[in-house]
């Protein structure tokens, strides 16, 4: 198993023995520990246009190893980000490209992560948005 997927095993077993409100529950807490972007980085480049909440996502690259901060004005879209930041902080830029185009939509993703149809639609085109962001900044790296 590769890095990233260890990063998230935790994460994944907890929203596989819970269900409904309490999957939405733990995301909202799973936000609570997002490693948050400085104010002065909340700006129109490190923006993810396609979520409805005003979502920011930093990334930082040191000898090829990747960190992300970030942040957003929902609490659930919080939760998705640090699931983000969970798998992809310390991992390799090479990793992370292969691990989002192995999961090439958010439904297979949110399915192996065991949360199902839990997260709105509009919720999953700010996820998609910020995968899509992340790969794109790293392609140019």
């Amino acid at each position: 198993m590769n890095k990233i997927k260890r990063n998230l095993e935790e994460i994944r077993e907890g929203f596989s023995i819970l269900s409904g409100q309490d999957r939405l529950i733990y995301l909202v807490d799973l936000g609570k520990k997002i490693d948050s972007i400085d104010e002065h980085d909340e700006v129109d480049k490190n923006r993810i246009y396609a979520c409805t909440s005003q979502t920011w996502v930093k990334i930082f690259i040191d000898n090829g190893i990747v960190t992300l901060k970030v942040n957003s004005e929902s609490t659930m879209v919080n939760g998705l980000l640090k699931i983000i930041q969970t798998g992809f902080n310390g991992s390799d830029q090479k990793d992370i490209l292969n691990f989002i185009d192995e999961f090439n939509s958010a439904e297979k993703l949110f399915e192996w992560m065991n949360i199902g149809s839990t997260i709105s639609s509009q919720r999953q085109n700010g996820f998609i948005g910020s995968l899509n962001y992340i790969r794109n900044k790293l392609n140019e790296k």
